[in-house]
């Protein structure tokens, strides 16, 4: 969130304008005209564009990103992972002993992978035992102090229209979290639209294909965020 929000900053204060004059570019960013898109954890980090800072985006679009943390389904073991025997505490937590921390994390959620996960490879273990044991949140914000994190408990009038596409066969995020943060946006009279596609999981952006029905529903995220323009 940290660096999504600096980079965000860093746009809205002339470094991209710099940036690209640098590169001799004859293009001039339109800030106020910024989009934020991301799917699955990048929809969280998008919708987080929308508050806790000085100047939001312009618009959203969220593809089954994360939201409503406080939700049953974030400490529930999803069934349908399953984990090898044998993966001890002492072996998962060698994520802690990496140094320098690693930025990637080798385990594609997006349908880039060709193979099954690497169980060998601490980092994949311990990431996809989180997922598992519904103990991601557990690991990754302890705290609990979902005001700061959940886009959901951060919507009023001001923010930015927003845009969810959301499979109805997501069992990884499932749908009734975006339907929930949908409903907050039309609460608080946001500009918001939200489209089910049928019979996608989770992570379907990577195997859709061109002119197909999942395709044509998804670009209708990319067409409200167009519309924010004319």
């Amino acid at each position: 969130m940290r660096d999504c929000r600096d980079l965000l900053a860093w746009v809205y204060d002339g470094g991209l304008e710099t940036a690209l004059g640098k590169a001799n570019s004859t293009l001039v960013p339109d800030l106020d005209h910024v989009f934020a898109f991301g799917t699955s954890s990048g929809g969280h980090l998008s919708l987080c564009l929308g508050f806790g800072v000085p100047r939001p985006v312009a618009g959203i679009y969220d593809m089954y990103g994360p939201s409503n943390f406080a939700d049953d389904f974030w400490t529930t073991k999803l069934e349908g992972m399953k984990l090898p025997p044998g993966l001890t505490d002492t072996f998962l937590n060698k994520v802690f002993d990496e140094d320098p921390v690693p930025i990637t994390g080798g385990v594609p959620l997006e349908g880039q992978a060709t193979g099954p996960p690497d169980f060998s490879d601490p980092r994949q273990a311990y990431a996809l035992t989180q997922l598992a044991n519904g103990t991601v949140l557990d690991a990754i914000f302890p705290s609990k102090d979902w005001s700061k994190i959940d886009p959901a408990l951060n919507v009023e009038s001001s923010f930015p229209p927003t845009f969810i596409v959301h499979g109805d066969a997501d069992t990884k995020v499932p749908i009734h979290l975006s339907r929930k943060l949908f409903d907050v946006l039309e609460q608080n009279g946001v500009k918001c639209g939200m489209v089910e596609v049928p019979g996608e999981e989770h992570t379907f952006a990577a195997k859709m294909e061109v002119g197909s029905v999942t395709w044509n529903l998804q670009r209708q995220g990319f067409d409200f965020l167009e519309s924010l323009i004319k």
